[in-house]
């Protein structure tokens, strides 16, 4: 007897030894086919029912974004199901994996409120990726008193008519000084600005105000100081 239990204990260890990955890949394919299914059948809002942020930085967390995000959201569109932030690769206009990441996120409509450094935004500004923003302004949906806006207003021209047109594509973060605290993002050479696909103008722009009124605020003491000492 303790003869058998022992041949067949040597015979599962070999089994193990000689066949324990098939084991191992069902267990992955298991996890995989469970994954994919949670992903493709999980509730995802629709497009006029959330707000995405993306925020290109290499400080910026986020849990910052969200806990500051969260009584925008609460105050301004409440009606929406989600509001979402999410931290880019960070990188300049000539990095070309943080373009690509972000160049696969605006042509899927993954975003829809963008805060990059000026360089990144001005390339993909040129190239049609944000709205326009004069209309806006001009009709007071968008407070940029106190702001300058030349270094985001623009020129585009139509590939189809060759007309041009001149306008304020972004919102030039300099002074919000309320985003250096609130989202830990050192913001003084970064533009805001909306995804010209982003399938939810009316919230969106509207919660584009809020969170620029946000970023308002007094200048941070170590900045003073900094530029004190320049």
């Amino acid at each position: 007897m303790q003869a058998a239990k022992t041949v067949r204990r040597t015979m599962l260890k070999r089994h193990l030894v000689y066949d324990g990955w098939k084991y191992l890949l069902i267990i992955a394919l298991c996890w995989f086919g469970w994954d994919l299914l949670y992903t493709t059948t999980a509730y995802r809002s629709p497009q006029d029912k959330r707000i995405d942020v993306m925020i290109m930085s290499a400080t910026a967390s986020d849990e910052v974004l969200e806990a500051f995000l969260k009584p925008i959201w609460e105050t301004a569109t409440p009606d929406m199901e989600l509001v979402e932030g999410v931290s880019l690769l960070p990188g300049s206009a000539d990095d070309y994996t943080a373009n690509v990441n972000l160049t696969v996120k605006l042509a899927a409509a993954e975003g829809d409120i963008y805060l990059l450094p000026h360089d990144v935004f001005k390339n993909f500004a040129l190239n049609g990726s944000f709205m326009g923003l004069d209309q806006f302004i001009a009709d007071g949906v968008i407070n940029v008193e106190g702001l300058k806006l030349d270094s985001a207003r623009l020129t585009l021209l139509d590939e189809e008519t060759g007309a041009a047109t001149t306008q304020v594509y972004g919102i030039p973060t300099e002074s919000l000084y309320g985003f250096m605290d609130g989202l830990q993002f050192d913001n003084r050479n970064a533009v805001m600005a909306i995804a010209v696909n982003n399938g939810n103008d009316e919230n969106v722009v509207k919660f584009f105000n809020a969170l620029l009124q946000a970023g308002r605020g007094e200048k941070p003491e170590w900045l003073q100081e900094a530029e004190a000492s320049d």
